[in-house]
């Protein structure tokens, strides 16, 4: 009787699965998908849920931002010095705080205005919350990236890989786009009508709960091929910066910074656009009156941009083939400042028609009115969702550029400082990264606090009484506007003063910098991006001869000359490697082992004090202290 064994089908070298491609590119369902809850809902639910002033939103901002931008360095430094096990280097770490990206996440959602009062302590609590949930969040996506790099060392299948994994990241856009705020609103929640509130907590749990299964995937499904051993050092900020010295590292770094600010700034208040200026007068109707209904333009229109970048990723992969990533990104570039640019001529919406009827809206003319509202002089419907979908198209190659060439600069970054660390590299540009989405989130809020914007407000049943009897000059004083400017809800002692518009100047501050800062920044990438040079070719030789062993040889070091030059780089200040690396690693192993014996000696021999031991450390001692 035969026995037929059924052999797995091994892959060429350098080619990644489909499952382990899908595995993978599960875990960017929670890096695209929370960056975009966070960044359209958190300023809204901020001002006009927990009540804290737009100025407020500048520091808090910040200071979380320069958390989490302190801790991303040791991160990368703690990812880089685990040693390679059954979860590898990076999954390890993304398998132990998946859970706390749950907790963290619901968190940072928690509506802290059922419970306190103080402004000042609410916003205490928010950057406590949001620090925590950014040490949970880089703990995952900082040895995610670095995983990106390791799935495989080959040009075009990481090219695929990362396209799958950023199509999965931006269908997780997509619907946290769209969905959560469908949940969860300030005015117009599914869930808890009577307290809006609440919706923010079922919202935060429903996607948290996704994030931490999808990292969990990635976690134990996906595999890496590039495996390098562990690279432990103490901090030293020299050594976290030295990425830095190499050009075509700092390229890609501005490429990426700039298309941060930039989708900061534009879905940061993307809906605050259209709420309180495009359909502004739209937005009144239907906080006046609970019958009437109106088209989520905002959120289709969000959806629509995502959606877009969807589409356009077989586009710029085309382009990356036929001629750069260079040409891809400055491509996708010059699309966005076009159609921001025309963004700025977009009418503001006065009238509204209900049925047959068009009138502006006030308490008076929305009262006993019920059916859906359409705007009557503002910009249609189907120009914003155009605008969406330009926006996408343009948007999807400025991000998907630096998504992809990660790994090609960390192959540069091997040749250049004779080591692979992925870590290293991922951490500062996260701790960069993040500094710039820092200050495209925190520059807007600053400008339009200043310019007079009115949050929600909370008050006692006595102080609203005391304001039914000021004059309006007296409520502007107190509210930032007159008590018809807000609907006001009673309930649980507390009255909620959410505002119905915005003063004049607040909303054209929300209009110039949702469009200006994003095209003067992204023009800025477009400046960078053109000194970027390393291509296909090159990163093919250079993969080839990061996996010689002749790194001694006279050949093996012209060729990295040769290459590197080609990159831009200075290579008359290369740093040491291969023969040149190893005689000065010997050297310090040899005046290590020097300074421990003359230790040793001295403590042998007897005096009336010891002398202290000279801390040297031989190169079998320090791969003695590994196995340890």
């Amino acid at each position: 009787m035969s026995t037929k064994t059924r052999t797995k089908k091994q892959l060429p070298p350098g080619k990644v699965g489909l499952g382990n491609k899908l595995a993978f590119a599960c875990g960017d369902i929670f890096g695209g998908g929370s960056f975009n809850i966070i960044n359209f809902l958190f300023t809204p639910f901020l001002t006009l849920v927990v009540g804290i002033p737009m100025v407020y939103l500048t520091p808090i901002l910040l200071l979380t931002k320069i958390w989490d931008g302190i801790i991303d360095p040791f991160i990368g430094k703690i990812t880089d010095a685990k040693r390679p096990g059954k979860f590898g280097k990076r999954r390890f770490f993304m398998l132990i705080f998946a859970p706390l990206v749950l907790v963290g996440f619901v968190l940072l959602f928690f509506p802290w205005n059922l419970i306190i009062d103080q402004v000042w302590a609410k916003c205490l609590l928010v950057v406590m919350v949001y620090m925590l949930y950014a040490t949970a969040q880089s703990f995952v996506l900082i040895p995610y990236y670095s995983h990106a790099s390791e799935m495989t060392d080959d040009f075009t299948e990481r090219n695929r890989t990362n396209a799958v994994r950023l199509a999965f990241s931006i269908l997780s856009s997509l619907i946290c786009v769209a969905v959560p705020g469908m949940i969860a609103s300030p005015t117009e929640p599914a869930v808890f009508k009577d307290n809006p509130s609440l919706s923010y907590i079922v919202m935060a749990a429903t996607f948290g709960g996704i994030f931490m299964v999808s990292v969990l995937v990635a976690a134990l499904f996906s595999r890496e091929q590039v495996v390098t051993p562990a690279v432990k050092s103490k901090f030293d900020i020299k050594e976290f910066v030295r990425p830095l010295k190499m050009a075509t590292y700092r390229r890609y770094l501005g490429m990426q910074m700039c298309a941060s600010f930039g989708m900061a700034v534009m879905s940061s208040f993307f809906f605050t656009l259209c709420d309180f200026v495009l359909r502004r007068n739209t937005y009144l109707a239907v906080n006046l009156n609970g019958d009437l209904s109106r088209f989520p333009i905002a959120t289709v229109a969000a959806a629509a941009m995502f959606l877009a970048q969807v589409i356009a990723l077989p586009i710029y992969l085309t382009i990356i083939k036929k001629k750069s990533k260079r040409f891809a990104y400055i491509t996708g570039a010059i699309v966005w400042i076009v159609v921001a640019a025309f963004m700025l001529f977009l009418p503001v919406e006065q009238e509204i028609k209900v049925g047959a009827s068009t009138f502006l809206p006030s308490a008076e003319t929305v009262k006993g009115l019920s059916g859906s509202i359409s705007t009557a002089n503002g910009a249609p419907n189907w120009l914003l969702i155009g605008f969406g979908l330009c926006l996408g198209l343009g948007i999807g190659g400025t991000v998907f550029v630096p998504h992809s060439a990660f790994g090609d600069v960390c192959d540069v970054g091997e040749l250049y400082f004779g080591e692979r660390t992925e870590g290293n590299f991922s951490g500062l540009n996260n701790f960069l990264n993040t500094t710039a989405q820092a200050v495209g989130l925190a520059i807007p809020p600053l400008i339009i606090g200043l310019t007079g914007y009115v949050e929600t407000q909370y008050r006692t049943a006595e102080q609203y009484r005391d304001l039914l009897g000021m004059s309006p000059e007296e409520q502007i004083e107190n509210l930032g506007m007159a008590l018809d400017n807000f609907k006001i809800t009673e309930g649980g002692g507390n009255v909620q003063f959410s505002p119905l518009s915005q003063p004049e100047a607040a909303q054209i501050a929300i209009k110039l910098t949702f469009i200006l800062l994003p095209i003067i920044i992204v023009g800025l990438g477009i400046i960078i991006s053109s000194r970027y040079k390393l291509t296909s070719k090159l990163q093919a030789r250079i993969v080839a001869l990061n996996r010689r062993a002749d790194k001694n040889s006279d050949e093996w070091q012209a060729e990295r000359k040769e290459l590197l030059g080609a990159l831009g780089e200075n290579i008359d200040k290369l740093p040491e490697v291969g023969a040149q690396q190893a005689e000065s690693e010997q050297t310090e192993d040899l005046t290590a082992t020097t300074s421990q014996s003359d230790s040793e000696q001295t403590a042998d021999t007897p005096t009336e004090t010891v002398a202290p031991q000279t801390a040297g450390t031989t190169a079998d001692d320090r791969q003695d202290g590994d196995k340890d």
